[in-house]
Formats: C-alpha cells, structure tokens, sequence
C-alpha cells in the first residue's frame, strides 16, 4: 500500500476552476498557479484540449464530486486484480483506477469479496490484451461477468460480505515491512487468507455468484 500523493483540486461551488475563474471567486494565488500550469500546458500540448478540458476528459474529475462516503475501486491493468473499499471523503481517484459508489459497508465488502476471487479473473481473461507477463487491461471487463446486483435479502450476498469482513480482518493482521514492493506484500496476504482458509471460502461463494446460484 503506497501513501497517497497530496493534491489542491481546483473545485468550488460545484464546478472545476481555470485559472480565469479562480481569480474571480477570490482565490488569487491559486490563480497565479493555474496561469503558470496553463502556460506549460499551451506551450507543450498535443491535443487542442485546454488544460482543465484534459483533467476533466469525459468527467473522470467532476464525476467524483461530492466525493461518495464509500466506494469501490480497482485497477485498470494489472497481473491480479486487486480491488478494496475506501471511505475517505477527501480522496479523489487516479485515472489508472476504476471506482463505484456504492450504499454500504456489507455491498462494498460484497463487491471486493467477487472482484478479488480467481474465479472472477479467469473470467475475465479472455476479454483482455496479453502483454509479456499475461492478460492485462482489467478496464470495465469484468462487468461482461453476470455479477449479481447486491441485496441483503439473499443468504448469499450476506455470506460473501461476511467472508470478505473475515479477509479484511486477516489481511489486517499481516505484518508488512515499510517500503516492501506492493507484489510481494500482496503474496504475503494472499499466502495468510489462503492459510486461514478465507481465501477457499470466497472462491466457492464467488463462483456460486457468477453461476447464479
């Protein structure tokens, strides 16, 4: 897990600000920096987009706001999809991550307990480019699988929220050196949930879900 790059995200009042606009609502000095930041962007630019046009390519900036209390996301490309839950409401979401808001703890743990499964991957394999390492580009492929819409009235749904509490609390426990490379803390908890016996639990309930048990 890296720490998160700290960012100013220039929105106010419901809309993103250019440089133009910020001076406008009073914010001078965050204005001086957008003219600096639009400069650059003018002079080395590839594209006739303006730079607050490609920070807000089809809304992947604006689309966030107000930021949802929880949300899922994973990554667009990858070896192993590795999807989590956030609940930090000043966290905004890179471009290399797909993300969902959804309505509650048990639906997020729901959607990470499928979304993590190697059933769900392989799944997914024959929809993505190969690189030298494998399948890559997760993108919106794995919503081609039938993942079931979460609903608490079904036994199931609440048994794989249950087992992906289970795992979260396993995960939790893992002890990681600081500054380990990201692979190998990631083999080190999928060694612990397979050693607890989670790991086996989720595959089962992931595959019942996508066959529509």
């Amino acid at each position: 897990v890296l720490a998160p790059q700290r960012a100013v995200i220039p929105w106010e009042r419901g809309e993103l600000l250019n440089a133009k606009k910020a001076a406008g609502r009073g914010f001078p000095r965050l204005a001086q920096w957008l003219e600096r930041t639009e400069a650059l962007w003018e002079q080395h630019k590839r594209s006739a987009m303006s730079l607050l046009e490609q920070y807000d390519y089809y809304g992947k900036l604006s689309r966030q706001f107000p930021i949802a209390p929880i949300r899922v996301v994973y990554p667009a490309s990858g070896t192993l999809l590795a999807a989590t839950a956030v609940f930090d409401e000043t966290a905004v979401v890179d471009s290399n991550l797909y993300w969902a808001k959804v309505e509650s703890v048990a639906e997020a743990r729901y959607l990470c307990g499928i979304l993590n499964s190697e059933v769900l991957r392989a799944g997914v394999a024959r929809y993505q480019s190969r690189g030298q390492w494998g399948e890559r580009h997760f993108c919106k492929y794995v919503f081609n699988l039938p993942i079931p819409r979460f609903d608490g009235g079904f036994a199931l749904h609440r048994r794989m929220a249950k087992a992906a509490r289970t795992a979260e609390d396993v995960a939790r426990a893992v002890a990681l050196e600081e500054g380990a490379h990201f692979t190998r803390a990631r083999r080190r908890i999928r060694t612990a949930l397979a050693g607890h016996g989670v790991a086996a639990e989720l595959e089962r309930l992931a595959a019942a879900l996508l066959a529509g048990e």
